[in-house]
């Protein structure tokens, strides 16, 4: 399979490293061979393996094995009960069908393959020293590959060439984790003239490795050279198989990893598979069934035993055909009748149903799937189901776990407001007319505060200059506070090389001889040659700075550009957007790039920067390129990027002014993180203080608007301090120790200086209160999981109605583990008088529903919400805190934990699911996600700005939160309904069919004769009433759509498991032993005194069995469509059909010594047969009928509201 992790290839050695020679070299021609090849094989069979194989993975199923073994002893010459070829036909279709799926699958796995290893690109032949294409599956580690422009990548590849100058290339790694935005790589720097034609002979590095492994994030190495020589590689030195090449004309490299060993083949995990409630308790009542299989049978068999006990001579027992005196023996008799009844019986254990379930499992996620009503226009992404055995779940959630950046909210991010030096800077909300007027031309249009605007305008290299005296303080900071938010970050501008593609839905480009007016700017042709094109460049940048202080209205027609324009007419609203509605805009500086982030808040950032006049230009390896207003173009010496992580929840770039030679390390990150490690010295001054308690006063004012903070500092840095840290780093990257790594960046992110703080906005999504508030009305309860600051996360928990102003909120933020235990303690006591109830049942959630006094009170005590930050959730997560902690939470309606890391949010997800055995659900949209969607019972990934991580990891897949009130209150109860429904049928109807023949045995001495046809046994669950079941199971509806969703509360009955409880199961055998005697007693008496045969006593109470199924399943189902008709009308003719063909044709078909020749058509005429068809049916359905008319049930609750509230119900209008 393609999943599987194969074993370590020859010569990777036992120290975890992997040496690879490159094959151009002209080494040994087998070298190559030693690794896995680039042929990838996700095939499970070939033709060979194919029959053994699928049959050995199909005979793992318990129901499979079982009815082999009945099979297998239909051969017992002793045993058979019926023909043993007949008795093989529903196993051998079950398992024929069942193969002839896995085979379609798995050759659509083989051309997938083929087409797939038959791709072909560029590699580099030595003996003919060019290039030349080769099929996928021919290329191996160590072969040097050439890859053009939107180009898939065939293999993991060391970068050791590209056709930019700096090395840099744009790959697009949508196949790996699902992100849009393009990623830049770098080719490893192992020649000093870089800019210089490439040549294979004059690379002459061996390369040291790490061995194969799926950490997509993760790589480092070294080029070895013939001297000992080293240089060190990272992860953006490697381009994945799976990636496409965007943005760059070429790009050489090595191949690492090929096949199966590369990180993206490794990372195919295959769905998981998850059992669902209901199946477990399916399971539970097969083996019930199996328990009442074995009752009968040794029932039978002593019964057989006792009565050929009875007779003195052997000779009477003519009826009995024995081979010798020796088997009259009752004891021995009593086992072979022990067997034949196992035989005869057999479809107790109910074979269909597990395809019933499957089939019924499909057609409920196509309809999902397909529902218009959770339709995205915006993404073009419906409902996706990539679980599909955990359907009837989604109508059992009783908690509900959400991430609230980019599942609550949009993750579109809008610069709003920053505080520098303990100044807060707004963006204006009143704004005169022309500007109203642009911006309903253009929503996503951000005004600049105006004094701040100012400011920044002033902005130069010796205004940033710390030695400079002639600049304030606070100008100063200003000024360095916006050239971090253009640098210290992961933001690349990417060149996009056709600018009128960028304007198609709105029309062409103008061109016109004359200068923009009103803000727009004019870009000169860059098509003529020009004597200086720094001058000109300048020029141009100088052209948009002088227009950066008016914002332009967007035209509504632009017309095509041509080489001979002399002129572009640009608005400057579309350079200079602050709004962000995706993960890859346009950059300021010229249309023919654009900005790439991985994060949105990052180039909220950076796009703030730019509407203020400081613009990200060019990133590279070693320089950043910035625009600074009264400067121009700088280009700054970058040291190091210190990456941001969850544990130190910051940034940092560490560049070189190039006027001074300060070396300055820039970083941002939460509050918590950046407040924590200021410098002694900045704090003990006057001034610092009254900064750092204005800024920690406007960044909660920022929290309680809901705002998403970023705090920003410096540090500089003496020449020597950097260079011993520069050498620790060194070291630490050269042994790989993420540790010493991890504590190096400690260490240096320390003796900060604020800065200040930014608010950014973060919207809530459409539909979002409503929807928190329908599923609360459901009985759900909904927790928050977030890494934001308390104030934010709470304030968007009264936006979403998760909190209410009428709720009490308990708020646990404990410094010690002490502490936290002595809140617990404290709140638990309070809730324990509030309530009235005994400190016993406060400790035990349990106890506490089955309490009536409780119940009385519910209502009044669960009224409660609880907030917990992350350091107080590290506390109360120790072993003895748990239960305390639970015992809490379970008291409230509502919870939101702050500052929570991954890792928190999955064991708060596991501590619930364990402790409370509660059904969760888990919904996120980014990978800090995909541990508790991979904890939860269900998991719901959303597609937002942050990739395709939690998509990937669901089970379940959706465009926007608001669609999850369809899925759980709509689909997921009718999922659970029919299937529940479903199965108790299938239960009930091969039950009654079963007690028919354990009757007929009290008549015959216990022989395991039949009064019926074998082929009847057979088909009656494979055929006569196969079908309804499984359109009830995927088109019923106990209640319309628009009132499950007007009435929330009707989704108790799945939250509660009120349709399958666990006596559920023997209320239909109830049933269908009632009906059985009904069905076999009313035909006894009817024929008692008539010379009718057994073979029309059979035929009847078969036909009586029959209908009775289906109109069984009638009163079962609730909503009547052309569908059910058609499958109960089919299941009826079928059996008629067959009836009277089969007695019409065969006459010595029968392998037990029936003769069916023209039964049917002789019983059908009489009118003792269809008066006892119908007084059975009367007879043996009149409870069931009474039952759903007496006891209404939940459909006749609907009715009754329904007729009662008819005037204020919605109209009907949802479909699926």
């Amino acid at each position: 399979m393609g999943n599987l992790i194969r074993g370590q290839s020859k010569n990777d050695n036992a120290q975890g490293v992997r040496m690879v020679t490159p094959n151009h070299l002209g080494f040994d021609t087998q070298h190559h061979q030693q690794y896995m090849s680039n042929c990838i094989k996700t095939t499970k069979y070939n033709i060979l393996t194919f029959l053994p194989k699928n049959l050995f993975e199909q005979f793992h199923r318990f129901a499979n094995l079982y009815f082999i073994f009945i099979v297998g002893i239909n051969f017992v010459p002793q045993l058979q009960a019926f023909g043993k070829e007949i008795a093989m036909i529903p196993v051998v279709f079950v398992l024929l069908v069942t193969a002839i799926k896995d085979a379609y699958e798995d050759y659509r796995r083989y051309e997938s393959d083929k087409r797939v290893n038959n791709c072909k690109c560029k590699i580099y032949d030595r003996q003919t020293s060019e290039y030349k294409q080769t099929q996928w599956q021919k290329i191996h580690v160590g072969d040097l590959v050439h890859l053009s422009c939107n180009e898939f990548i065939p293999a993991d590849i060391l970068l050791i060439k590209s056709s930019d100058p700096m090395g840099i290339c744009y790959i697009e790694t949508a196949n790996i984790d699902g992100e849009s935005n393009l990623k830049q790589r770098e080719a490893v720097h192992w020649n000093n003239e870089p800019t210089q034609e490439f040549t294979p002979s004059s690379f002459k590095y061996n390369i040291e490795c790490e061995l194969p492994n799926p950490e997509i994030y993760h790589f480092h190495g070294a080029l070895v050279d013939p001297t000992g020589h080293k240089i060190l590689m990272n992860k953006t030195n490697l381009v994945l198989r799976g990636c496409v090449l965007r943005n760059t004309d070429f790009v050489q490299g090595i191949v690492l990893y090929a096949g199966h060993e590369t990180k993206a083949l490794m990372n195919n995990q295959g769905p998981r598979y998850k059992r669902s409630a209901v199946e477990r308790q399916i399971n539970k009542d097969v083996i019930w069934c199996v328990v009442i299989l074995v009752f009968m049978c040794l029932f039978g068999a002593m019964g057989s035993g006792i009565w050929l006990d009875h007779f003195k001579d052997i000779s009477k027992v003519i009826y009995i055909a024995f081979a010798d005196a020796d088997r009259y023996n009752p004891e021995y008799q009593g086992f072979l009748v022990f067997w034949t009844y196992i035989i005869i019986l057999q479809v107790m254990i109910p074979l269909p149903l597990y395809v019933s379930i499957e089939l019924v499992k499909l057609g409920q996620a196509y309809f999902m799937s397909n529902d218009q009503e959770m339709y995205d226009e915006a993404s073009n992404r419906r409902m996706e189901c990539r679980a599909l055995n955990i359907n009837e779940e989604l109508g059992q959630v009783q908690y509900i776990f959400s991430d609230k950046t980019g599942t609550l909210t949009e993750n579109k991010m809008v610069f709003k407001k920053c505080t520098i030096g303990g100044t807060d800077y707004p963006n204006p909300d009143d704004v005169d007319e022309t500007m109203q007027h642009e911006i309903q031309l253009n929503s996503d249009l951000v005004i600049p505060n105006a004094a701040l605007h100012s400011e920044v305008s002033r902005m130069s290299l010796h205004s940033l200059n710390s030695v400079q005296l002639n600049v304030s303080y606070q100008s100063k900071r200003i000024h360095e506070f916006f050239l971090l938010m253009a640098i210290c970050n992961t933001v690349f501008v990417s060149p996009h090389s056709h600018l009128a593609e960028l304007y198609k839905s709105n029309g062409n480009f103008s061109t016109n001889n004359t200068h923009a007016s009103n803000g727009n700017i004019t870009i000169k042709n860059n098509n003529k040659k020009k004597k200086n094109d720094k001058n000109n460049r300048d020029h141009a940048d100088s052209d948009i700075s002088q227009s950066g202080s008016t914002i332009g209205i967007m035209p509504n027609r632009v017309s095509n550009i041509s080489e001979n324009d002399t002129h572009l007419e640009v608005p400057y609203n579309v350079l200079d957007e602050s709004y962000i509605s995706e993960s890859s805009m346009l950059s300021v500086k010229t249309l023919k790039t654009r900005y790439e982030a991985e994060s949105p808040d990052e180039l909220a950032l950076v796009y703030a920067a730019c509407s203020y006049g400081c613009r990200l230009l060019k990133r590279s390896m070693n320089t950043i390129q910035v625009w600074i207003p009264a400067e121009g173009e700088v280009d700054l010496n970058l040291l190091n990027v210190l990456p941001f992580d969850s544990d130190r929840k910051r940034m940092s770039v560490i560049v070189q002014d190039p006027l001074s030679g300060e070396i300055i390390l820039y970083c941002k990150g939460a509050d918590s993180a950046i407040l924590n490690n200021l410098s002694i010295q900045f704090k003990d001054s006057i001034a610092n203080t009254r900064i750092i308690t204005e800024t920690m006063n406007n960044i909660t004012e920022y929290a309680i608007d809901g705002l998403r903070t970023l705090c920003m500092a410096k540090r500089v840095l003496t020449q020597q301090e950097y260079e011993r840290w520069s050498e620790r780093v060194i070291s630490a990257e050269e042994t790989q120790n993420e540790t010493l790594l991890y504590q190096c960046y400690c260490d240096i992110e320390t003796d900060l200086e604020l800065l200040g703080a930014t608010g950014i906005e973060d919207k809530l999504q459409d539909g979002v209160p409503e929807t928190i508030a329908k599923l609360r009305a459901a009985g759900i309860c909904v927790w928050i999981l977030t890494g934001d600051k308390q104030e934010t996360a709470v304030n968007i928990a009264y936006s979403c109605r998760l909190f209410t102003q009428d709720q009490e909120v308990i708020t646990l933020n404990a410094n010690n583990k002490e502490a936290a235990e002595e809140l617990l303690h404290l709140h638990l006591e309070q809730q324990r008088r509030d309530s009235g109830l005994p400190q016993v049942l406060i400790h035990n959630p349990n106890m506490i529903r089955k309490t009536s006094k409780y119940k009385k009170k519910q209502s009044l005590q669960r009224n409660l919400a609880l907030v917990i930050d992350g350091k107080t959730l590290a506390f109360v997560m120790d072993e003895k805190l748990k239960k305390k902690f639970l015992d809490l939470a379970y008291m409230c309606q509502s919870v939101v934990c702050c500052r929570a890391t991954p890792g928190q949010k999955s064991e708060v997800v596991k501590l619930v699911r364990d402790k409370l055995k509660k059904l969760t659900l888990a919904i996120g949209d980014g990978a800090n996600d995909v541990a508790m969607i991979q904890t939860a019972n269900i998991g719901v990934g959303i597609v937002g700005q942050e990739g395709m991580q939690a998509v990937m990891s669901s089970d379940f897949a959706i465009a926007r939160f608001r669609f999850l009130e369809r899925l759980l209150l709509v689909h997921g109860h009718w999922c659970y309904d029919r299937l529940a429904r479903m199965t108790l049928y299938m239960f009930y109807k091969n039950s009654a069919f079963v007690f028919l023949l354990f009757w007929f045995q009290l008549f015959n001495g216990f022989s395991g004769t039949t009064m019926m046809d074998q082929y009847y046994l057979i088909l009656y669950t494979s055929l006569f009433t196969s079908l309804p079941p499984v359109i009830l199971g995927i088109f019923d509806r106990d209640i319309p759509a628009y009132l499950l969703l007007s009435q929330p509360q009707l989704y108790k009955q799945g939250r509660e498991s009120q349709m399958y409880l666990p006596h559920s199961f023997w209320v239909n055998i109830a049933d269908a032993l009632y009906q059985s005697l009904v069905i076999f007693f009313v035909p006894y008496m009817a024929y008692a005194d008539s010379d009718a045969n057994v073979w029309e006593f059979g035929t009847t109470i078969t036909s009586s069995a029959v209908v009775i199924a289906i109109l069984h399943l009638g009163i079962e189902t609730k909503s009547w469509t052309w569908v059910h008709w058609v499958s109960a009308i089919f299941s009826l003719i079928s059996f008629i059909a067959f009836a009277l063909a089969f007695n019409a044709i065969c006459v010595t078909c029968s392998g037990n010594g029936f003769v069916p020749y023209w039964v049917m058509e002789h019983t059908i005429v009489t009118s003792v047969h269809w008066f006892t068809v119908v007084l059975t049916c009367v007879v043996a359905l009149t409870p069931r009928l009474l039952h759903r008319t007496t006891f209404k049930g939940m459909t006749g609750l609907v009715e009754d509201f329904c007729q009662s509230n008819a005037d204020e119900l919605p109209t009907p209008h949802c479909t699926v």
